[in-house]
């Protein structure tokens, strides 16, 4: 009789989700096409992302390394280039703090990091893009917030503030001097998103990066079609890739 009792469950869960999925639908990903050379677009594409072990254990997978990464758009090869990782910092401190990376005069990066030797003094590293070269930096001025602005005062909003996930809709928006604009409006799944958004350095295109390990440019005045840049998702040891944050379009 239980058998039977569960059997009867099984089946009437079976059949309710068969009718949720067919009255309201399955979301698919939004539709991009694929960055090529002949989009001519020019700077650098700057990353961050973690290596993530496989042997996932809940709550949450081991996070190997973290790394920020380069795709240089003026190559006809989209590839992706390494500038530094937290390993090759472990000789100066084990606290290097990635999340609060970010671009330093077009041509570096700027991380940070609290010196407890030094009575919780917080410092900063400056790396060089295309070199990797290090050097040291304590400017506390250099630690400001992006403003998220382009060269003509226009304003990126929040991707958070504009995408109703319960109705699974997200959208890329900008504000001007007047107006809210809307660059980017679609359906997706409530599980995907858009992330750390910013311009170009012209102010007529927009990064971002998305939850499956794409970065997508949009153009401003939707003169084409959103691009897609797939990133790797395996490292050359076979550690899980996963896109944390777009830090930039460099000149």
């Amino acid at each position: 009789m239980t058998n039977k009792r569960v059997l009867i469950i099984s089946i009437t869960i079976l059949i309710t989700t068969t009718i949720i999925v067919a009255i309201f639908g399955i979301v698919p990903l939004p539709n991009y096409e694929d960055l090529s050379s002949e989009n001519n677009f020019d700077g650098k594409l700057i990353y961050y992302m973690e290596l993530q072990s496989e042997n996932i254990i809940p709550p949450a997978p081991d996070i190997v390394d973290s790394c920020i990464f380069y795709i240089d758009l003026s190559n006809d090869l989209i590839e992706e280039e390494k500038i530094i990782c937290s390993s090759d910092l472990y000789d100066l401190s084990y606290d290097i703090n990635f999340y609060d990376a970010k671009i330093y005069e077009q041509n570096k990066i700027l991380l940070s990091y609290w010196d407890y030797q030094t009575g919780n003094e917080r410092k900063g590293l400056i790396v060089d893009i295309e070199s990797g070269k290090i050097s040291d930096n304590t400017n506390n001025n250099t630690f400001t917030e992006d403003n998220r602005m382009n060269v003509y005062g226009e304003k990126l909003i929040d991707p958070w503030e504009t995408s109703d996930y319960n109705s699974r809709v997200i959208g890329v928006y900008y504000v001007d001097r007047i107006k809210t604009v809307e660059v980017f409006n679609s359906r997706a799944p409530s599980n995907y998103y858009f992330d750390s958004l910013h311009w170009s350095p012209d102010g007529n295109s927009i990064i971002a990066g998305d939850s499956v390990n794409n970065l997508i440019i949009f153009s401003k005045n939707k003169s084409f079609n959103p691009l897609r840049i797939e990133l790797s998702n395996k490292s050359p040891d076979d550690d899980r890739l996963e896109l944390i944050q777009v830090l930039g379009w460099t000149n």
